[in-house]
């Protein structure tokens, strides 16, 4: 008996070692697998910030043209501004395409407006296309603009595309509305002729190229979608840097970041809450048109706003913003 009991004992001993040992183990695998994952992640934050000291982002990416481009960390405008130079040397054809997402009040996170205003089905009466300071009825009436032509439904999510010519200037704008529950492809169309991969075209009689690679200056007016909804992030593929314009509310801290990796200069941009009316890009456009300098387009944005708005030439001036801004 006394022997039995020894050895019962021993056995209790052993399978307790042995659990021991197992516990030991367990411990030391889960140790092991979070130093892992904490150096990890150190690796891939020193990679971060190595590229942001280096100029780049570290968002190599691979289009669908499989073409591998870098984009440059908040690069400047000068590439672009040489661009514009040039055309105008030339007297090519400067291309400005504006996407108007129509307003909405049952799709879009917006303060319901008047019905007929917030009907994104309707371009006669839309607050930012057919109402009187909407951009097609804005422009229509502008003496320094002329229509010509307009097509209705040129694609399932366009209800209604206009273009129009500067009367004294080799200047063309294309304006496409979109419908009000469309936002989310309205942006995805923003950023991805930013990004050069717009396949959209548009041919006037003497062959000009209106769209696609020809365009220079990308604008957004309306409600801010990315409010209400994200999207990916759209990377550039052609490695042309284009000027971008956002007239939505706080646009510049919503947009900023897509527009870096599309190839977007944010040359005016929001900072609070505002009207995104048609007299603030007519302002725009005038300055831009004469190659004025960043700081001068975003004053005359701010001018045209005061002008309607009568809120102050300060205070609308504090409400847009040009470049990247503050780190």
């Amino acid at each position: 008996m006394q022997i039995k009991a020894k050895i019962l004992a021993e056995c209790k001993i052993r399978t307790r070692d042995l659990r021991f040992q197992q516990m030991r183990f367990i411990i030391a695998f889960i140790a092991y697998s979070t130093i892992l994952s904490i150096y990890g992640c150190e690796m891939d934050t020193n990679k971060s910030a190595l590229s942001e000291k280096n100029g780049l982002t570290d968002t190599l990416k691979k289009s669908s043209r499989d073409t591998l481009v870098y984009l440059p960390y908040r690069f400047t405008r000068d590439s672009i501004v040489s661009g514009l130079n040039r055309k105008v040397d030339q007297n090519a054809a400067r291309i400005i395409h504006v996407f108007v997402p129509l307003c909405d009040n049952e799709h879009q996170g917006i303060v319901p407006v008047n019905a007929s205003l917030g009907n994104g089905m309707n371009l006669r009466t839309n607050l930012y296309w057919g109402a009187g300071y909407g951009i097609k009825t804005h422009f229509v009436r502008s003496s320094d603009w002329e229509k010509i032509s307009s097509v209705l439904n040129p694609s399932t999510n366009v209800l209604e595309r206009v273009v129009f010519k500067h009367t004294s200037q080799n200047v063309f704008m294309v304006a496409d509305a979109y419908r009000g529950d469309k936002m989310k492809d309205c942006l995805q169309d923003y950023f991805g002729e930013l990004a050069g991969k717009s396949t959209d075209t548009l041919y006037l009689k003497d062959s000009t190229k209106l769209l696609s690679a020809n365009v220079d200056l990308v604008v957004f007016n309306g409600h801010n979608g990315l409010m209400d909804t994200d999207i990916e992030t759209i990377y550039n593929i052609d490695g042309r840097t284009k000027d971008a314009v956002a007239i939505a509310c706080v646009s510049h801290s919503f947009y900023a970041k897509k527009l870096n990796e599309s190839g977007g200069y944010p040359l005016v941009m929001t900072s609070n809450l505002l009207a995104p009316e048609a007299y603030v890009l007519d302002n725009v456009f005038n300055a831009w048109i004469k190659n004025l300098t960043e700081e001068e387009i975003r004053f005359a944005a701010a001018t045209g706003y005061n002008n309607v708005q009568k809120c102050g030439i300060r205070g609308a001036s504090n409400l847009f913003v040009t470049g990247w801004g503050k780190e």
